[in-house]
């Protein structure tokens, strides 16, 4: 009895042994399954990113290519590739792209080559050196959408005996302007009215200077009572504008055998920077009697100071800005005395050629940087430690010598071999933001089938549309996909 008792339990025991087992390798064989099935969705998934993202690439590529030519596809393939792989690449080729139309050249482009622009800081007022000659440009229209004829140049500031115009300078107002000619003397004009410039006086080098090259480069402080003169000898001479008729020299410093490559001046005609031909890069406090006094030099990197060519500084002298080829230092000059660097601004420029120009906004927060091309890059010095690039210029020209920036940096200039560019950018924050946004809040559009397999090639387009449609809506693609 106890015998047949026993073995009922063992073969109980068994059975719910074998039970267990069985539930065991059931849970087991679909966790191997669920596990499975997870990583092939996992593989899946990723697969699909990537080819969204090879997409969204290929026609941000397309847009590039179509931008000078034809805007609308441009547009429409930009903002498709944002819905479908929004990042850094794709949005800022979408920015590149509605920039682009904000730009104009200020006159048909001209064939005589544009060395320089510069603009008030009130944005009223613009001067381009165009072969030799000193233009003056009314802003304002240009600024006013409402204005569809855009005006010419003004007038042509003449009285330079034949000498060619070098270089020019406004003051912040616009109403006082400076050119220097290749005879080493600087004309003071007044353009209160700027139909009719008037010529108040001239600054004559000093005649013990063998000058052979003249006036290399002339700034004014903003209210324009100073103004400081380089010459290709590396003179620099301080002036007093108070009396604009009758200027006054207040000091010469320079060296026959270190000429001044370039420099910036502050708003207030306190500080100037200095790059010399031997790479050193020095601060002066340019208002002291006979001589000015160097507050420091800025110690460059040695591979960074091998070629350092420009510099630009912010109105209140606090940012400074020291260019070498691709590569832009950013200096506070909170204590003249020791200047401390932020960061350097990699700008990926041809290394050989480098930067040709850069514009500073007053406030050091905006900067246009030029290369060795037709365009220029816009960037966000907000934050000098992380600059930001905003968009890049296209200035439709095969190379750009000078540019220039307003206060805000909405209104940017560009002069180079096919003459001078202009950019009403008062949108460009918006546009930064959100540039998918930007686009599709003025605009609509949609690719067809045949515009899909001319771009997209053999992507599949029914991810990224209504059941019902026979096309995508650009708007619309981050909804559908």
């Amino acid at each position: 009895m106890n015998d047949l008792a026993g073995a009922r339990q063992t073969d109980a025991h068994d059975s719910t042994r074998w039970k267990t087992r069985a539930i065991l390798f059931a849970v087991l064989l679909a966790g191997s399954l669920v596990a499975a099935g997870l990583a092939w969705n996992h593989e899946h998934g990723r697969a699909l990113a990537q080819e969204r993202v090879a997409l969204a690439y290929g026609l941000a590529l397309h847009a590039a290519e179509l931008r000078d030519t034809d805007f609308d596809a441009a547009r429409k393939l930009g903002t498709a590739a944002v819905g479908i792989h929004s990042d850094e690449q794709t949005r800022a080729g979408l920015v590149d792209t509605l920039v682009d139309i904000y730009g104009r050249a200020l006159s048909p482009l001209l064939q005589e080559a544009s060395r320089e622009v510069t603009v008030s800081g009130d944005g009223r007022v613009a001067l381009s050196n165009d072969g030799g000659e000193a233009n003056v440009w009314d802003l304002k229209p240009w600024t006013d959408p409402k204005v569809i004829e855009k005006p010419d140049r003004v007038p042509t500031l003449r009285g330079h005996k034949g000498a060619s115009v070098n270089t020019t300078a406004l003051s912040f107002d616009g109403r006082t302007a400076l050119t220097g000619d290749d005879g080493n003397t600087t004309t003071v004009w007044d353009l209160t009215d700027l139909a009719k410039p008037v010529r108040l006086a001239t600054m004559e080098a000093d005649r013990t200077a063998q000058s052979t090259n003249g006036v290399k480069k002339v700034m004014l402080s903003h209210d324009g009572r100073t103004a400081v003169i380089v010459d290709h000898d590396g003179v620099m001479t301080v002036w007093d504008l108070a009396d604009r008729s009758h200027p006054k020299r207040l000091s010469a410093t320079g060296s026959d055998t270190v000429p001044i490559r370039d420099f910036a001046l502050s708003a207030d005609g306190r500080t100037v920077v200095t790059v010399d031909d031997h790479n050193k890069v020095a601060v002066w406090d340019p208002a002291v009697a006979e001589h000015p006094v160097k507050a420091a030099d800025l110690d460059l990197s040695m591979k960074f100071s091998q070629s350092a060519t420009r510099t630009a500084m912010s109105a209140d002298g606090r940012v400074v800005l020291v260019q070498r080829a691709g590569q832009i230092e950013i200096w506070n000059l909170n204590d003249r005395a020791r200047p401390v660097r932020h960061t350097t601004l990699d700008l990926s420029f041809d290394k050989l050629y480098g930067t040709y120009d850069m514009s500073l906004t007053p406030d050091g927060k905006r900067v246009l940087v030029a290369g060795p091309s037709g365009s220029g890059t816009l960037w966000d010095l907000s934050d000098p430690a992380k600059p930001a690039r905003l968009a890049t210029l296209n200035g439709h020209m095969p190379e750009v010598e000078s540019v220039a920036l307003g206060t805000d940096g909405h209104l940017a200039l560009m002069a180079g071999s096919s003459g001078v560019y202009f950019w009403n950018l008062t949108g460009l924050d918006e546009i930064v933001a959100d540039p998918k946004q930007a686009s599709c809040d003025r605009y609509s559009a949609e690719i067809s089938k045949a515009e899909w397999a001319r771009y997209a090639g053999d992507a599949d387009w029914s991810e990224y549309k209504s059941e019902d449609s026979d096309s995508v809506s650009v708007c619309l693609i981050d909804w559908w996909s």
